[in-house]
């Protein structure tokens, strides 16, 4: 599937802030910088919401594109002639960032110097014309730039704030520096990650960013629904660490009623009980996942082990269970192995790489990847999820280049004129 990457066109919220206090009053506007053919049949669930991030790097702006992805307008304010450090992140294409194409598609790019008297006007003027808020800086620092949530909440009662920082808001320890890799090693995920033999390990990948930015857009779509029922908004108060806290909810538990202390078991759970899983290396040097986490599952796993001659006894332990696993896969190339797994009703699969999941039947058959043109390049990247049949999202551009909106926003939600916008721009107020 190609998706086109030159702009949208929706209708927003209604757009100066002298005109913007009526709840979800609405307005058409002109079509964007960069519009594209939309499908008539896509309803977008969100296209009346309107989204001011102050969020920078990950947390933050990933909840807003999972919002964004179903049609939320994203403002995305940036520092002029800097941006989003995320746009420097990893291997560049032309000059830009190919992970911000992903993480920054469906925004607006505005740039307005926060630094400047004049630009916290502004941001406050947006402020008025939209529904929620999100920011991820240390706690304070909006706050002493007069962006606070009780600040904001007087220019618009009815705001809704996503606040995302390493600690939280309130604590003895808010006032720390926190990122993605601090929060999953708080939140005992790095403990639990790696050989039992071998110092933790972090993930690959911004697990804590990735986890905090979808509870973060879960907490604004509970706010929403609040403000829907009684009209007052909200401040939501999300520490990177919680996401990961809550989603291994089973080791505290352990801890206080069983007595044990859950260690890191490789590929294996960190408890015996539970599930049979693990990573086998095959004879043609690949290797395979084995999860048997169901007693049918377990039992055929066991019977097919039994029946290759590696398990004695269909009774055996765990342990025994996964040595005999290792044995069998091991005299299996990755093909042959999966084969009979699959026959005996056992669930496996292979550990794809990136070049792998490009050339998945499967993943192009579900349209889980997209190419999105960027400029004169086309990217491939993950479609919109989750897939709704109703309201489905969708790509409209991939991320946009530093300040290609300022003056889109600023001239059609502001009702600035073009002299006062390049006035700002020559004082160095927007970019």
């Amino acid at each position: 599937m190609v998706v086109s990457g030159c702009g949208r066109s929706h209708p927003l919220r209604s757009s100066s802030p002298r005109r913007s206090q009526e709840h979800r009053r609405c307005r058409a506007r002109s079509a964007a910088a960069r519009p594209i053919q939309r499908s008539p049949t896509v309803t977008s669930p969100l296209n009346d919401i309107r989204i001011l991030e102050l969020g920078h790097a990950l947390a933050g702006p990933f909840a807003s594109v999972m919002l964004a992805d179903f049609g939320a307008d994203v403002i995305k304010i940036e520092r002029p002639g800097v941006g989003d450090s995320l746009r420097a992140m990893g291997p560049q294409r032309g000059g830009k960032g190919i992970w911000w194409t992903v993480t920054g598609r469906n925004k607006r790019s505005v740039c307005i110097d926060l630094k400047s008297p004049e630009g916290l006007a502004l941001v406050r003027d947006l402020v008025a014309t939209s529904d929620v808020v999100v920011e991820n800086f240390r706690p304070g620092v909006l706050d002493r730039l007069g962006l606070g949530y009780e600040a904001l909440s007087a220019i618009k009662p009815d705001i809704i704030m996503l606040r995302v920082s390493g600690f939280g808001q309130t604590g003895p320890y808010s006032h720390r520096g926190g990122f993605g890799k601090i929060a999953e090693a708080f939140s005992g995920a790095t403990h639990l990650t790696g050989a039992a033999d071998a110092p933790p390990v972090h993930p690959g990948y911004s697990l804590g960013d990735a986890t905090t930015g979808l509870m973060g857009a879960f907490g604004i779509m509970l706010a929403l629904r609040h403000r829907d029922q009684t009209g007052q908004g909200q401040q939501i108060d999300l520490a990177l660490y919680e996401p990961l806290l809550r989603m291994i909810e089973w080791q505290v538990p352990l801890h206080d009623v069983a007595g044990t202390s859950p260690m890191r078991n490789g590929p294996r759970f960190p408890f015996d009980g539970a599930f049979i899983t693990d990573i086998c290396r095959t004879k043609d040097g690949q290797a395979i996942v084995v999860s048997a986490a169901t007693t049918e599952s377990l039992t055929a796993l066991r019977r097919l082990l039994v029946t290759a001659g590696t398990l004695g006894d269909e009774a055996a332990g765990e342990t025994d269970v996964v040595a005999a696993l290792r044995t069998w896969v091991a005299s299996q190339t990755r093909e042959s192995a999966l084969e009979t797994l699959h026959e005996a009703r056992v669930v496996a699969d292979g550990i794809n790489t990136a070049a792998d999941i490009g050339q998945n039947e499967h993943i192009a058959a579900r349209d889980n990847l997209v190419t999105v043109l960027d400029g004169d390049h086309q990217v491939r990247m993950p479609g919109v999820v989750p897939r709704m049949t109703g309201s489905p999202g969708q790509i409209n551009w991939a991320g946009a280049d530093l300040g290609e909106h300022t003056d889109e926003v600023l001239g059609k939600v502001l009702d600035l004129s073009e002299d006062r916008i390049q006035e700002l721009r020559g004082a160095g107020v927007v970019g």
